[in-house]
């Protein structure tokens, strides 16, 4: 009766065996495939970190550069808003086409005319602003950026206008 008892075992063992390898079997695939995924992203953080450090050293170059220090007659230069608004109409210009021309935007050129007393300016606004302040107003019209279309009606054409009659 041993010799049953131990086939018996044996095969109910071999039988558990094969049912846990096929239920585990499809788990372990996919597991295999995760792994390689891992592995591929791993590979790519690592290219990214290295261009990262790479851009950042790049980065760190431009910083220590020395800045350019600010002349002397920027630093002192006292701007004013009415010395603002009186260089502005002097030259003939909107206040877009000044804001353009500072290489500021519009509503900033309009608190700098409505403000109190002296203006707080970026170094490199009021060296804009004093390079502006020796212009004349053809040379201020000369430098402004090309080829913005203008904004208002267009007149039309005569021959557009026979033709709708």
């Amino acid at each position: 009766m041993s010799n049953i008892a131990k086939a018996l075992k044996g095969e109910i063992s071999r039988i558990s065996r094969k049912e846990a390898k096929s239920a585990v079997d499809p788990i372990a695939k996919s597991n295999t495939t995760l792994k390689k995924t891992v592995k591929e992203l791993k590979a790519r953080i690592t290219a990214l970190e290295k261009e990262n450090k790479r851009l950042l050293a790049g980065v760190k170059q431009e910083k220590t550069e020395t800045p350019p220090t600010p002349s002397e007659e920027t630093k002192k230069a006292r701007i004013t808003s009415t010395a603002i608004r009186s260089l502005r109409s002097r030259l003939g210009l909107s206040q877009a086409d000044f804001g353009k021309l500072a290489g500021v935007t519009t509503g900033a050129v309009y608190l700098w005319e409505n403000k109190e007393g002296p203006l707080n300016l970026r170094e490199k606004t009021k060296a804009a602003l004093l390079s502006i302040k020796g212009m004349g107003a053809r040379d201020a019209k000369e430098k402004l950026p090309e080829g913005e279309p203008k904004k208002g009606r267009k007149k039309a054409s005569s021959a557009k206008i026979k033709k709708a009659r």
